[in-house]
């Protein structure tokens, strides 16, 4: 991987430290914001017009198993794959099986998987054109390629209220994490964007669709814990004493006055390998 024009850190150095804040924070995603997501993943999957019983999918960028749990509700055969071998872990022993990879480079045999869901996963990547060309070949011809990403400029206002609250607490954005939401995250966050790669990578009936998901955030608590766990954020949670913890989330809560959207959006990209 080489480094990038614009500013911020090396690829190669992004991938590294963003594998590592999603290892450091396996037990908190899972009581934070899997809940969130696992709601996401079985809108993403729910897109899906193919049948997916029995089919052998790829989940890609499975974390903690979530867009799993929602394949195993379809009747699918999900084969997880995740950068951080410490998400995998997470009850590893009641979720199927899952493999240790980068989505960049993935190990996996051409045409092995009958179709590929990536719940949230392509914005984490530096090479998204070459990320895609991989998943083209690893699914058969004909393969049906589910993937959801956040729109660029429409973010849950708690986002920006909560973090608000973090900063003033001395929280400060990890370098991972101002590099990934500059030169990343918007990469995918663009339908145009979105849609132009998939078909620079070989695949066709190509669309990308926005879509409210129904997901609870109305409730300024789980608003709150969704922010608090996440990778970017955990780590200088966890570093505060239980007092200043406490005071930390009662600060969010209080800030999420008025009423809060319910619902997250997200654009989904609906692909197929020719």
């Amino acid at each position: 991987m080489t480094s990038r024009p614009d500013a911020g850190l090396p690829d190669d150095v992004l991938v590294a430290e963003i594998r590592q804040a999603y290892a450091d924070s396996a037990d908190g995603w899972a009581t934070g914001p899997a809940e969130i997501y696992r709601h996401l993943a079985r809108a993403l999957v729910g897109v899906a017009t193919d049948d997916l019983a029995g089919a052998r999918v790829l989940d890609l960028g499975a974390g903690t198993g979530v867009a799993s749990e929602a394949l195993l509700e379809v009747g699918a055969q999900p084969v997880g794959v995740d950068l951080a071998v410490e998400m995998l872990q997470h009850r590893q022993a009641s979720r199927p099986p899952g493999v240790a990879g980068d989505a960049q480079r993935l190990p996996f045999r051409t045409g092995v998987f009958d179709a590929i869901v990536a719940a949230f996963s392509l914005n984490h990547v530096p090479d998204l054109l070459g990320t895609l060309t991989g998943c083209r070949r690893v699914l058969r011809a004909g393969g049906p390629r589910l993937a959801s990403t956040f729109p660029s400029g429409d973010d849950h206002p708690a986002k920006a209220i909560v973090e608000g609250v973090l900063e003033d607490h001395g929280y400060r954005r990890p370098a991972w994490y101002g590099t990934f939401k500059t030169r990343v995250a918007d990469l995918t966050g663009e339908p145009a964007n979105l849609e132009r790669t998939a078909r620079a990578a070989g695949f066709s009936s190509v669309r990308v669709e926005h879509v409210p998901v129904e997901v609870g955030l109305d409730d300024p608590h789980l608003a709150v814990e969704w922010r608090l766990n996440m990778p970017h954020t955990l780590a200088f949670v966890a570093n505060l004493d239980g007092q200043a913890q406490l005071d930390l989330r009662r600060a969010a809560i209080r800030e999420l006055t008025g009423p809060l959207p319910s619902a997250i959006p997200m654009l989904v990209l609906d692909a197929r390998a020719p």
